[in-house]
């Protein structure tokens, strides 16, 4: 029901399975989930620490609660901290991999890089690692996959190559991923999720690898088995590594690259041209647009005349939350004709091309879009951000800054207001930047992977050089 949208009869059938199971810790995760997703924070919060305090080594619902309480303005990363690190205390397996298990080359020419994912493929964890992994695979780095769900879309063709091996682990015990990555002999394991959905976290507990990372994952795992945390300056500022109990490596301009679609889809010309009304829009999960966001939005609608919002969002298939939305947007005086609401698309290229719609993309805050800003940006529609205070409220300075676009990040809500209205009211130059900016973007760090790479693999053997000089585990030559 989840999966289909029904939101309100998902969590009606889990109610009805908790009552005839009240033990059901899983129930209670899954239905956290489905009232994130309608926009009931405090009582999903409710549903995960039910379920914790139902079975304390359930990993998943710890993962959900800490992905899904990055969504609260009032979120407190010192709780986060704790709840990562109250889930590696409760989840951890009773022995680690001896050192004397492992089996890896003690002094290779190329390093095995293992890669834990569900996302390789049509996922935003898919679009910020394919081109990296495609330079990846050309360096002195062999390319081990461990994959938690095979993913059958039109991407997912494009990550198997990449790889000398490729496992299949979501059916696999946490033991026997271990055993395989042991057996494989890899230097360095690399997490891609953090604690998002389907993640295989509980495995990097057992530590399989002399060497643990963590890439792409929305902020600390919590464990002090993953050695390293790869991020970028932008995303996670001096001062800013306390949230983090891996050690923060900062790569130079980003941390990922976007991979660009691989169809063909045009930048049109600037919609307000023909339309006479500036369209802004935002095509986050709707949960993103909080209260704030909401009466922010509506100032500048109420302060820009004639204009409109689109907003593009999965659960606006549901006409329910339709008119919730309609509702909330009522409360500061923006008539329910001033908004185009759209749920599913088709297809990704479906999705995209309803950016000929869009004039100025807003992004909400306190977490803020990542793919969907620079999903806008090839698009040729530029995005007003708000300068954060803490990793997922950085993303979208952090892709402005790399396009040379500091103008466009507000360093408060009412600069936010301001600016909104003042690039609104220049046409000339919203149009000069639509038809410039995809080209800007395809030259800047945010989609430069070859250059990227060079700055991945040469932190990679950094991090291998200093485990050999910090310890001489028994190996097998």
């Amino acid at each position: 029901l989840t999966a289909l949208d029904h939101l309100e009869a998902a969590v009606d059938s889990y109610d009805q399975a908790i009552q005839l199971k009240p033990g059901l810790a899983g129930a209670y995760s899954n239905r956290g989930n489905a009232l994130t997703e309608l926009g009931q924070l405090e009582e999903a919060m409710a549903s995960y620490n039910r379920a914790i305090e139902l079975k304390p080594n359930l990993a998943d619902a710890y993962s959900n609660l800490l992905f899904n309480s990055q969504y609260k303005t009032d979120f407190d990363p010192e709780f986060y901290l704790s709840q990562a690190q109250k889930f590696r205390l409760n989840c951890r397996p009773q022995r680690k991999t001896h050192p004397s298990a492992y089996t890896y080359q003690k002094n290779p020419t190329k390093l095995k890089i293992g890669l834990v994912s569900s996302d390789f493929g049509n996922h935003p964890g898919g679009y910020f690692s394919l081109s990296t992994l495609r330079e990846l695979s050309q360096k002195n780095l062999e390319l081990i996959a461990y994959s938690n769900f095979d993913r059958s879309d039109q991407l997912a063709p494009q990550f198997r190559p990449l790889f000398s091996q490729w496992h299949s682990i979501q059916k696999q015990a946490d033991e026997d991923v271990v055993a395989q990555i042991v057996k494989d002999g890899i230097h360095i394991l690399i997490d891609l999720q953090g604690h998002t959905g389907r993640n295989r976290l509980p495995v990097f507990l057992y530590q399989p690898a002399p060497v643990q990372a963590s890439w792409l994952s929305p902020g600390s795992t919590g464990m002090d088995e993953i050695d390293y945390y790869i991020g970028s300056s932008y995303l996670i500022p001096e001062g800013e590594e306390k949230h983090f109990v891996e050690q923060v490596l900062r790569l130079p301009e980003v941390g990922a690259c976007f991979t660009p679609p691989d169809f063909e889809l045009p930048v049109n010309d600037l919609p307000a041209e023909s339309n006479n009304f500036i369209t802004f829009g935002c095509f986050n999960k709707l949960i993103k647009m909080n209260d704030r966001v909401v009466a922010l939005w509506g100032r500048i609608l109420s302060a820009v005349p004639n204009s409109k919002l689109f907003l593009k969002s999965w659960v606006l298939s549901n006409q329910k939350m339709v008119a919730h939305t309609q509702q909330r947007f009522k409360h500061y005086d923006i008539d329910p004709s001033r908004l185009t609401l759209q749920g599913w698309s088709t297809s990704r290229k479906e999705s995209l091309q309803a950016y000929h719609q869009v004039d100025i993309a807003l992004d909400p805050f306190p977490f803020q879009g990542h793919t969907t800003t620079c999903e806008a940006v090839w698009m040729g529609v530029p995005v007003l951000v708000l300068k954060g205070d803490r990793f997922l409220f950085h993303a979208g300075e952090n892709v402005n800054y790399n396009l040379g676009m500091d103008d466009w990040v507000a360093k408060n809500q009412d600069q936010y207001l301001s600016q909104a209205v003042m690039f609104s009211s220049d046409l000339d130059r919203l149009a000069t930047i639509r038809r410039d900016l995809r080209q800007q973007a395809l030259k800047s760090p945010l989609f430069d992977a070859p250059r990227l790479a060079d700055h991945f693999s040469r932190i990679l053997w950094q991090m291998w050089s200093k485990s050999n000089l910090d310890s001489n585990p028994q190996v097998v030559e």
